[in-house]
């Protein structure tokens, strides 16, 4: 096969929003919110964003997302991908699991294109102008369990290609424009921790500060300082990445945890970097990119159509039903009577 299926995972939690505000980062101004310290429990959640006519637990989740799309493209931010979800699109819902999931069309914009046969370089077949989408079939997966405030999203890509960012930018502004805040963090099934990362361990944790302290006005004698910036590090340990992957909040653990030992760091701007080693391998990145340095979840040929390549939906739906089953039991979920 020249493509493979890829999946990513992640779990997310949402906080309800009570302020927005504007903050200066990096040079440039972005929206900020203040939110409420606990998690909201998914089934209040969906209470906030029911209507008279769609009562139905997660096909009211559904029905709203894809509502938004007005059977139009949605672009990422510098115009270079695009995705939509259509009503007629393959899609279904569990309210009893709490699942949704479907199929979304995504791919590249804002370049002209060249069409060729690819047997023949002389003969120009057609245009694909910078306001088109070169579009392919993308499955996603939703799971938000009604007494429960972790969740978890499962997006499908091929080799090199996706939109899995995208999707989740688009379904992160969604909960936004609802009144939610939700936080991301990589998801890797315990088959996948003990195939690839069993024997690795986080050896460091740099934190790079980007506020100057105020009541010290830096005034250098060598200009190259006036950018300087402090930075902590954590060392003489070994934690096990296992341990801290198996936890669906492990972020905000990790951050209370150096927030403890470190009273100057700031969970919000602050950047939190993590040293890695796996059998003599080493690596680093950063905890909010933390995928960088975890394995890739490739899925088996048979989930695909030998010769269009693209994924069979049914198949790859009970699929990732089944491995929602063994992360539920990895976050030691239970459902509760509601």
């Amino acid at each position: 096969m020249a493509y493979q299926l890829k999946l990513d995972i992640y779990y997310f939690s949402l906080n309800k929003i009570k302020k927005e505000y504007n903050r200066k980062h990096r040079g440039k101004t972005i929206k900020g919110y203040k939110t409420e310290e606990s998690q909201t429990l998914f089934g209040d959640y969906i209470e906030s964003i029911k209507n008279d006519d769609n009562n139905d637990y997660m096909n009211c989740l559904l029905r709203s997302f894809i509502k938004g799309f007005y059977d139009s493209f949605k672009t990422d931010s510098k115009n270079s991908k695009a995705l939509s979800i259509t009503s007629g699109m393959y899609s279904g819902f569990n309210s009893n699991n709490y699942t949704a999931w479907g199929v979304f069309k995504g791919g590249t914009t804002g370049i002209s294109r060249e069409v060729f046969k690819t047997n023949n370089a002389t003969h120009l077949t057609g245009i694909i102008d910078e306001d088109n989408v070169t579009s392919l079939p993308f499955f996603y997966k939703i799971w938000m369990p009604k007494d429960s405030n972790i969740g978890i999203l499962m997006v499908q890509s091929y080799t090199s290609i996706g939109c899995t960012t995208l999707f989740r930018e688009l379904l992160d502004t969604f909960f936004v424009e609802t009144g939610y805040k939700p936080t991301w963090s990589k998801c890797i099934p315990n088959d996948y921790i003990k195939k690839y990362l069993q024997n690795g361990f986080i050896q460091k944790i740099q934190v790079l500060y980007t506020k100057r302290d105020k009541e010290r006005p830096l005034d250098p004698i060598f200009k190259p300082f006036a950018k300087a910036r402090r930075s902590t590090m954590f060392s003489n340990f070994k934690m096990p990445i296992c341990n801290l992957l198996q936890m669906g909040n492990y972020q905000k653990v990790l951050k209370a945890q150096i927030k403890a030992i470190d009273a100057n760091f700031n969970e919000d701007d602050d950047i939190v970097i993590l040293f890695y080693e796996n059998n003599g391998k080493r690596a680093h990145a950063l905890l909010a990119s933390i995928e960088n340095i975890l394995p890739v979840i490739t899925l088996d040929d048979t989930l695909m159509n030998e010769k269009t390549q693209i994924p069979k939906w049914d198949e790859l739906h009970n699929f990732t039903d089944g491995l929602l089953e063994t992360i539920k039991s990895q976050i030691n979920y239970s459902p509760k009577r509601i």
